[in-house]
C-alpha cells in the first residue's frame, strides 16, 4: 500500500496543476488550443502529402527547394529575435523601442510573405505549377495555409504597433499601460503566436528539404 506522506505529495501535485490551469487567462488558453488544432491541420496536410508522393513514386523529378523558400525562412528566423525582446521593452517601459521592435518584425513578416509568393513563382518556373504534380501541389497549398497564419499575426502587430505608438510620447499613458496586467497578456499571446509561426515554418522547410 502506497505510504500516506507519498499520497500527499501526489494530492498536491496534481492540485498545482489544476490551479495552474484554473490561473490560466482564458485568452491564452484559446490561444494554446488554436495552436494545437493548427499543429494537428499541419500534421495531417504533410502526411497527405508524404503518402501521395510515395504513391506516386516517380513525381516531382530532379526536384529543387526554391531559393526564396530558403531566403524566407532566414527571414523568419531573424524576425524572432525581435520579438523575443517585446516583453522586456515592455517591462522596461521602453515605448519607442518597442514600437520600432514591432515595426521591424511585421516589416520581416511582410517580406516573408513576398518571398513565398516568388518562391511559388520559382517553383511553376521549375514546371511544379499547383495544378501539376498532386504532391507538388501541396507545397503552394500547405505554404499558402502558413501565409494566412503569418497574415493574421501581422495584423494583430499593427494592432499593437498603433497601440505603442500611441504612447511612446506620453509617460502617463504609458505608466497606464504598463501598469496594465491584461497589455501584458495580449503582448505574450502576440510572442508566443509569432513563436509558433517561426518554429511551424521551419519544422515544415525542414521536413521538405530533407524529404527530397
Amino acid at each position: 500500500m502506497q505510504p500516506s506522506h507519498n499520497r500527499k505529495i501526489t494530492d498536491t501535485g496534481r492540485i498545482t496543476t489544476f490551479e495552474k490551469i484554473e490561473k490560466l487567462h482564458p485568452h491564452k488558453m484559446l490561444l494554446f488550443l488554436a495552436i494545437f488544432g493548427s499543429s494537428l491541420i499541419f500534421l495531417f496536410m504533410l502526411i497527405a502529402f508524404t503518402a501521395t508522393y510515395q504513391e506516386s513514386g516517380t513525381e516531382m523529378p530532379g526536384f529543387h527547394m526554391p531559393e526564396a523558400f530558403i531566403f524566407s525562412t532566414i527571414v523568419l528566423i531573424f524576425s524572432s529575435f525581435f520579438v523575443n525582446q517585446f516583453l522586456r521593452a515592455f517591462k522596461n517601459e521602453e515605448f519607442k523601442k518597442l514600437r520600432n521592435l514591432i515595426g521591424i518584425t511585421a516589416m520581416l513578416g511582410f517580406i516573408f510573405t513576398l518571398s513565398q509568393y516568388w518562391g511559388w513563382h520559382q517553383l511553376e518556373q521549375s514546371g511544379y505549377s499547383l495544378t501539376g504534380y498532386s504532391s507538388g501541389a501541396y507545397l503552394y497549398i500547405i505554404s499558402g495555409l502558413h501565409i494566412l497564419h503569418l497574415v493574421g499575426g501581422i495584423f494583430f502587430m499593427t494592432h499593437h504597433f498603433i497601440k505603442v505608438s500611441r504612447v511612446a510620447n506620453d509617460s502617463v499613458k504609458g505608466l497606464i499601460m504598463v501598469t496594465n496586467p491584461y497589455q501584458k497578456i495580449k503582448l505574450s499571446i502576440l510572442v508566443t503566436y509569432w513563436h509558433f509561426i517561426d518554429v511551424l515554418w521551419v519544422g515544415m522547410f525542414l521536413y521538405f528539404l530533407f524529404f527530397f
